[in-house]
């Protein structure tokens, strides 16, 4: 191992167990999600893995996105281009859906159990030595952040795909030098901690822009283009935009994407969904800006097998058909309609659905009037959510038939009585609603037969 890589731990026979781990990191939620650099870079020094956040010589080298929607899906892209060309490829996804590990990924997989216990049985001292400061210890996230560090320098990873987890400037990944930014979209979401304008969640979303590094730059309305391009003009860096520098057209073939430098032809984007080309396009187009196209070639292979869990995601079980979609906004709530209406018209769903706090629900669920037929509010494990009979009074303000749920087995239930063997159910507002359900569906699945 380089010399980067002393001190990131050794597995051995007494170390933490990952449900220990899940412990461990779960203690931490009652810390809250705190934005600000201060303590996420003074964690990292504290822990050794400075020199992992891109400007070391031996530190992977980042892609770093962010935007209101379709960051995890650019992300996946750029996961699986970046594993096609070639590298050893980190990435870091938020939030996970089935599994906790799906935050840090090496290749396409989530690291080990063993991995990150081993990560979290390192890291939870150093966090506590950082307690006792001004600075206060490491949120969940920041830890979850820096395990993936400790994971990719680990790993010896030479790139890695890294989504914001929220917001941009204060994001505790925003720590990282990398070599090119992406900015997929701009939208109405977590207002109370980005601000009440498009063009003030556009600033803090444009924070991740650096200094001469490329950023590119998905279709959105004029008002934060404006406030992205001044940021990037202020800090001289380049811009690729959707629709000017960056050109995406549909053919026979599949979908053409042209860049400042190159042309691809025959891209078949491997995740569903209508606005999948244009996230496509922005993966391939910062693959190039940041200088890791080393066959152009294995660029249509590398768009194919991207794949990421609860987007538009299909599951057959207990006789029904659910589609998983982790929409929790209103931009996300109306592409989710338009791509329902695509595939399946004016049909109306039997929906299981929740949020957590932070989100506005009537506006949500209102872009989603149409497709949802009963509203089944159902509970979510976690300390953000909104309780079923709180939520509810938001939900019937725009929906005729919404029925609070007292768990996840009643609402399960409630779903199939409501519908026909083979009908589709749909389960949306919250990503981590969409992985509970998704988990006790994959659970019957997996159950043999009596």
């Amino acid at each position: 191992l380089t010399s980067a890589l002393r001190g990131l731990g050794t597995i051995h026979p007494e170390m933490m167990t990952f449900e220990q781990a899940i412990s461990a990191l779960s203690s931490l939620e009652k810390r809250g999600w705190r934005l600000g650099l201060d303590r996420m870079l003074a964690f990292l020094a504290e822990a050794g893995l400075t020199a992992a956040t891109g400007a070391g010589p031996e530190s992977p080298k980042y892609i770093h996105v962010a935007g209101t929607n379709g960051k995890g899906s650019t992300t996946a892209f750029l996961q699986s281009l970046l594993v096609e060309q070639g590298f050893e490829t980190g990435a870091f996804f938020s939030p996970y859906v089935f599994d906790p590990r799906e935050r840090v990924q090496i290749g396409r997989e989530p690291i080990s159990k063993e991995e990150f216990a081993l990560g979290i049985e390192t890291l939870m001292p150093v966090g506590e030595r950082l307690n006792s400061t001004e600075l206060g210890g490491p949120t969940e996230f920041e830890m979850k952040t820096a395990l993936g560090f400790w994971a990719w320098m680990r790993q010896q990873c030479e790139w890695v795909a890294l989504e914001v987890g929220l917001g941009g400037r204060l994001d505790a990944t925003n720590v990282v030098t990398p070599r090119a930014s992406v900015i997929v979209s701009i939208g109405w979401d977590h207002m109370a901690l980005l601000g009440n304008t498009l063009g003030q969640i556009a600033a803090e979303k444009a924070g991740i822009i650096k200094p001469g590094v490329p950023v590119i730059v998905g279709s959105m309305e004029p008002e934060p283009m404006e406030v992205i391009l001044k940021i990037a003009r202020e800090r001289n860096a380049p811009v690729w935009r959707l629709g000017q520098e960056i050109e995406l057209h549909p053919t026979m073939a599949g979908f053409q994407v042209k860049t400042p430098q190159r042309t691809y032809i025959g891209l078949r984007p491997g995740l569903p969904g209508q606005y999948q080309p244009a996230n496509m396009a922005l993966a391939v187009a910062a693959l190039e800006a940041a200088g890791a196209v080393r066959d152009p070639e294995r660029v249509r292979l590398g768009v194919e097998k991207a794949w990421l869990p609860g987007r538009y995601q299909k599951i057959e079980a207990l006789g029904r058909v659910w589609l998983l979609d982790g929409a929790h906004n209103v931009n996300a709530a109306e592409a989710l309609a338009e791509a329902l209406f695509e595939e399946y018209g004016p049909r109306r769903f039997v929906t299981i659905t929740s949020m957590l706090s932070g989100h506005d629900p009537q506006p949500f669920y209102e872009k989603l009037s149409g497709p949802i037929r009963t509203a089944l509010v159902a509970p979510i494990d976690f300390f953000r959510a909104i309780p079923p009979r709180e939520l509810a009074p938001s939900l019937a303000e725009v929906l005729a038939d919404v029925v609070p749920m007292d768990s996840q087995s009643e609402a399960i239930d409630a779903a199939i009585a409501a519908t026909q063997p083979g009908e589709v159910i749909l389960v949306t507002g919250s990503f981590y609603l969409v992985g509970q359900i998704g988990n006790r569906l994959l659970k019957e699945l997996s159950s043999p037969a009596e």
